[in-house]
């Protein structure tokens, strides 16, 4: 999945979209189950500006196509 993120955050560089990694399965691990209700990793969320909370990315499907198409839905 590395290759597909490091891919997308480059396609998106320019489109005003934030990429971030954040590794919630160490230290942060109780932060990521209590703020952001992840329960396994890895997993994808997007946070949309007209939203309070994060969306979490539904599918498996991992390559940048899939995940493009997720976010230029929640644009």
């Amino acid at each position: 999945m590395e290759g597909s993120y490091v891919e997308l955050a480059a396609k998106l560089k320019e489109s005003g979209v934030k990429v971030g990694k954040f590794r919630a399965d160490g230290d942060e691990k109780e932060f990521a189950k209590q703020e952001l209700l992840l329960g396994s990793f890895p997993t994808i969320l997007f946070f949309p500006k007209h939203s309070l909370k994060p969306i979490k990315y539904p599918s498996e499907n991992r390559d940048v196509n899939s995940l493009m198409a997720f976010v230029n839905a929640l644009r």
